[in-house]
């Protein structure tokens, strides 16, 4: 699959970046975006990869209440994908 270490790091690299803009987009899907912005923001102010790098972070403390759907709609935006719905899909 991959070709040298170069590419491979490069690939992952890129995976890694896709991964967190997704859990961003989940954020957003889910709400906590709001726990970002202040009130009179009506759009968005952190790129979805700031939002996933935050999120990402926050998770080991995360309440179960924002946890769970914000797995659940990470789920499916990865899912969604049809390169990580190929490279997960055994999991």
């Amino acid at each position: 699959m991959f070709s040298d270490d170069a590419t491979r790091r490069t690939d992952l690299s890129a995976m890694a970046q896709s991964l967190l803009c997704l859990l961003g987009a989940a954020a957003e899907e889910t709400g906590l975006d709001r726990k970002l912005k202040a009130n009179t923001v009506k759009r968005r102010t952190h790129s979805l990869f700031t939002q996933g790098c935050y999120w990402y972070g926050a998770i080991p403390a995360m309440p179960e209440e924002w946890l769970a759907p914000l797995m659940a709609a990470f789920g499916r935006l990865v899912a969604g994908q049809s390169t990580f719905a190929q490279t997960f899909g055994i999991l």
